[in-house]
């Protein structure tokens, strides 16, 4: 005997709003965020995670940090690589045909609160890949990195 569930309009409308605001979270997530999970007590690497804070004068919503070591190194690469496919802007610094730092900036989470990788390689295959969400333009993330 079949048995059939039935759920009301507001209920079923209800349920669709939470399938789709559970879709759209996992498209905003980023391939390097699950370094930082799978990475951030790794032996030889250094994790710091901050929410709500301020670095350099600007407010930032998330500001996540990862050091790695060699081992590490052809993952990170991975899923940068992976987030450089869906970036909004690119910029990379490029040495001896290898890319060894740059940021992307990826699609925004809601209107004004922008998100960017930034990353940087050493020669003997470390690194480090800083994940940032906040109000921050492209130029203030240059002021951040390289101003004074």
């Amino acid at each position: 005997m079949k048995r059939y569930f039935y759920i009301g309009s507001r209920m079923a409308a209800i349920v669709i709003m939470l399938m789709m605001t559970a879709a759209t979270a996992l498209a905003q997530n980023v391939h390097v965020g699950q370094l930082f999970s799978r990475f951030g007590h790794a032996r030889g690497c250094k994790m710091v995670e901050m929410h709500d804070t301020e670095l350099k004068g600007y407010s930032l919503s998330v500001y996540k940090s990862l050091t790695y070591g060699r081992r590490q190194q052809n993952e990170v690469n991975s899923r940068l690589m992976s987030d450089r496919k869906h970036a909004k802007k690119i910029r990379e610094v490029v040495d001896d045909g290898r890319i060894v730092s740059g940021y992307y900036m990826m699609p925004p989470v809601a209107a004004g609160c922008n998100r960017y990788i930034l990353f940087s390689n050493t020669g003997d295959g470390s690194g480090a890949v800083i994940y940032i969400e906040g109000r921050l333009s492209p130029d203030d993330i240059m002021k951040i990195c390289y101003g004074k």
